[in-house]
């Protein structure tokens, strides 16, 4: 089960990190083009259409993960029926956003960018649903690649338009394109596993609702906090400090699919386990995903207090040197992020979605009351600790939630051990020369694995454990 977790992860991991590669250029390339105020608004723009993808989403992503699982489930009728759904959902709701938008004291390009980007999203929400059909079949590296299909076809001719000075609302063709590109691409991919076909049959989609409203509703509920901090900077600030937050909130955004990655991978396990009553099963494999994020997101927050500035520059440009400092701020909200994914699914694979729920409910209320307070007066800082505090709150909640339903314990030895070797390192990068920032987050993360094995926080078993049967058996021997 490590073994093969580990396998889909790297693979799932690489592909992802090649479309990782080329949003970075996507993003270098928006930002120095456009500059902070025109990236201002195409965030604007973006962030508003998200709203609407979450109503679009309905839970429907992680209940095909579900429903597909169960033993004797009919993939094609599941599969196809919740496809339809999802379309007929995008249809209606991003239908909607071009109208909403109209009554927002925004200006004509955002508007304009919304109308076209609804035809890009409704696109997009149909391709990232069949996700669950590759992690169902351990078929991962088909997602990543039509994942990268969209980020070449996005960055070559966002990079075209850009060339003639066709600015935002060119950017959001481009980005149409490329994620009809993407949804053709994952139907096609599909097609070994399961033929998608529209089914539109009244019993299953009850069923369906009976199983996403609960995610639905949280859903809604998070990204009224995850999301809220760019549209009250939008709705109450300058779209050019909307550039400089968002162009940091991307950064952010490239670290934090790698939790929901892996948890994506280790949810059918959890759920199996959970249903099966193997409780001391399910409570180890939360540990190692614990012990994994926190071996990934301890160097991630002490790099970045070092490092924000030169990197937001080398990406982003000289106009973007403030993003810096959300950068900074927005850093200690990444071990929530990697702790709310890690009990958010596990709240899924025990099926309490209903009382996490409330948590959600909580934490939207609370944050919505603080963007409102405290965002036009401060701006950035305020938009950046309100989003620290709700990542922090939900994985709090979400870990309740589930301990409440088994009573593991986790242990924080190996966490402990690479705080240690992240404190060592940051130490170690703040003492050594203002080198190129590629350089230092290079040599960091090498001093960073190696100071891993200095305080014991990785060991030979722990590799052997995730290598290939040939390699483990050859290095036993």
């Amino acid at each position: 089960m490590l073994r093969a977790l580990a396998k889909n992860f790297i693979i799932q991991t690489a592909g992802k990190g090649l479309s990782v590669l080329f949003g970075i250029f996507i993003l270098s390339l928006l930002t120095r083009a456009l500059g902070a105020e025109a990236f201002g608004e195409y965030t604007t723009a973006t962030t508003f259409l998200q709203f609407f993808g979450v109503l679009v989403d309905f839970g429907l992503t992680l209940t095909l993960v579900v429903m597909i699982s169960e033993p004797g489930a009919d993939e094609a009728r599941v599969t196809g029926n919740i496809f339809s759904l999802r379309l007929v959902s995008a249809i209606a709701f991003f239908g909607l956003a071009p109208l909403v938008v109209l009554l927002l004291p925004w200006n004509a390009v955002i508007k304009e960018s919304v109308a076209v980007g609804a035809v890009a999203y409704a696109c997009m929400a149909a391709a990232a649903m069949l996700v669950g059909v590759f992690q169902k079949h351990e078929s991962i590296w088909r997602a990543s690649t039509g994942e990268l299909v969209n980020r070449v076809v996005l960055f070559a001719l966002a990079a075209v338009f850009l060339a003639f000075g066709w600015g935002v609302i060119a950017v959001m063709w481009a980005l149409v394109a490329a994620n009809v590109a993407w949804l053709a691409a994952m139907l096609l991919f599909a097609r070994p596993f399961v033929r998608i076909r529209l089914r539109f049959e009244w019993p299953v989609w009850k069923r369906i609702f009976a199983i996403s409203w609960p995610m639905a509703l949280s859903i809604a509920f998070n990204l009224v906090y995850l999301k809220g901090d760019l549209l009250t900077l939008a709705l109450f600030r300058t779209q050019t400090e909307v550039g400089w937050y968002g162009a940091a909130y991307k950064v952010i955004d490239v670290v934090t699919v790698v939790p929901n990655i892996f948890m994506g991978l280790l949810l059918p396990a959890l759920a199996a386990d959970w249903k099966a009553g193997r409780r001391g099963e399910f409570g180890a494999h939360l540990q190692r995903a614990f012990d994994v994020f926190a071996l990934l997101f301890l160097p991630i927050v002490a790099g970045a207090e070092l490092l924000a500035a030169p990197l937001l520059t080398l990406i982003a440009g000289r106009g973007f040197a403030a993003s810096g400092g959300a950068l900074q701020l927005l850093a200690f909200a990444v071990p929530g992020v990697f702790l709310g994914a890690l009990f958010g699914y596990a709240v899924v694979a025990v099926e309490r979605q209903r009382k996490m729920m409330w948590g959600y409910l909580a934490c939207a209320i609370v944050c919505a009351g603080g963007y409102l307070l405290l965002i036009p007066p401060f701006g950035i800082p305020a938009a950046a600790g309100v989003t620290i505090f709700s990542e922090w709150f939900v994985a709090l909640a979400a870990f309740l939630v589930v301990r409440r339903e088994e009573r593991f314990r986790l242990s924080l030895t190996r966490a402990g051990r690479a705080l240690l070797a992240a404190l060592a390192m940051a130490l170690a990068l703040w003492f050594l020369p203002r080198v190129n920032v590629l350089v230092l987050i290079v040599l960091g993360a090498a001093l960073y694995a190696g100071l891993l094995f200095v305080f014991r926080a990785v060991d030979r078993q722990t590799l052997r454990a995730l290598m290939p049967r040939r390699l483990a058996a050859h290095e036993e021997r």
